[in-house]
């Protein structure tokens, strides 16, 4: 039987990329992104070699018509002035969080900016050059001694992670030296799509963790660097370090007849076990969910949605019983009581364990009991039956 794979897995194992940690202007001047013009230092001159090897040597000294900005996180808007001084990371791969999958999709390092693209990032005119004595503006800005310019643009899209349709929003902010620096909006149902390009100066040679987005729901955050696009923070590393998935077999089914004194005909039940599924985060308002929020560093939530069809009766009463087995024989009860369970119309049943993230198979048994809300002496007890879950 084939198992339905939740929509929130990455295939391959967290890995941090650092495109752009090591020589980023050298990196990004054999791609072509930085060029030979204005956002190039202006040469020395030629008779005066010593000063500008002694201004290259203090670190202090900034290049004629040049000045240094101190420049506040910027969301740009400017988009084709931004992806001429990028370079994509095509290999990034996703932050995961409910209404949330985040790619960094380009990202940069840079030494400076001409005026142009000052203007185009940033909407503002360029400072006065710092050497200018008549005030005019600078053709170069620099982000100040042992500082770079980061520009990073990213988007994220609805990851429609199974049992979560009632979660709430997830709050989306600009991370630039673990201080929130803009606030981008909330994540929700129906309206997940965003995205962004940030420009920020940073320490030279940047760490991932320097400047991130960061997504958070409830008790649970995690953040993608906007430097090299690897995950820096989370509470699921299992989303990124192995499958989710959860293969079914050998499930026994069952279908009965219980009396009904209340109506004219007797009520029917068949049940069996088709899919289940692994997730770090059940919504911790939905009761069907057993309201259990993030799982722990070393646990999983399972989600069994049992397949089962009764037809209502006012007079009968299900106390059927569920229990997950673990392949150490340890015996789990779902999150869930059983009325929640096996509710009145029978629609949705679904039963949930937080098991240990290791595991690798476990057994869920299901054994039907009715009883008559007319007669306090009627019982029916049918046969267990279970299923084999075997965990990727």
């Amino acid at each position: 039987m084939t198992p339905r794979r939740p929509a929130l897995l990455p295939a391959d194992p967290l890995a941090r990329r650092g495109l752009l940690l090591a020589a980023p202007v050298l990196l990004m001047s054999g791609c072509g992104m930085l060029g030979g013009g204005a956002n190039d230092p202006a040469p020395p001159d030629d008779g005066d070699e010593s000063a500008a090897d002694g201004a290259s040597a203090e670190g202090g000294d900034t290049p004629s018509q040049s000045a240094v900005v101190d420049l506040s996180p910027v969301e740009v808007t400017e988009e084709a002035a931004a992806a001429e001084l990028m370079t994509p990371l095509e290999d990034a791969r996703p932050l995961l969080h409910p209404y949330a999958e985040i790619t960094v999709t380009a990202s940069a390092l840079l030494d400076q900016l001409d005026a142009e693209a000052f203007t185009a990032l940033t909407g503002e005119e360029p400072p006065p050059a710092e050497d200018a004595e008549d005030g005019s503006l600078a053709a170069t800005v620099l982000p100040g001694p042992q500082k770079q310019f980061l520009l990073a643009a990213w988007e994220s899209t609805d990851p429609e992670w199974d049992f979560i349709e009632k979660a709430p929003s997830t709050a989306l902010h600009v991370m630039v030296g673990g201080n929130e620096a803009i606030l981008v909006d909330s994540a929700r149902p129906g309206d997940a799509e965003r995205s962004g390009i940030v420009l920020a100066v940073v320490d030279a040679g940047a760490e991932p963790a320097a400047a991130t987005v960061r997504a958070e729901t409830e008790d649970g955050a995690q953040q993608i660097s906007l430097v090299d696009g690897s995950i820096t923070e989370t509470v699921a590393p299992l989303l990124y370090e192995r499958e989710l998935e959860v293969e079914v077999s050998d499930a026994d089914s069952f279908e009965t007849v219980v009396e009904d004194q209340w109506g004219s005909l007797d009520m029917s039940v068949r049940g069996t076990f088709e899919e289940a599924y692994l997730t770090p985060f059940v919504e911790s308002s939905v009761e069907l969910g057993g309201r259990l929020g993030w799982a722990g560093e070393d646990e999983v939530h399972l989600v069994v949605p049992l397949a089962w069809d009764m037809e209502y009766s006012a007079n009968i009463m299900d106390f059927s019983e569920v229990v997950l087995t673990l392949s150490d024989g340890t015996e789990l009860q779902p999150a869930q009581d059983r009325d929640t369970i096996f509710q009145t119309k029978h629609s949705g049943l679904t039963a949930t364990f937080t098991i240990p993230a290791a595991e690798s198979s476990a057994t869920i048994t299901v054994t039907p009991r009715y009883e008559q809300v007319l007669d306090e002496d009627f019982e029916q007890v049918e046969e267990p039956l279970s299923a084999t879950l075997t965990f990727s």
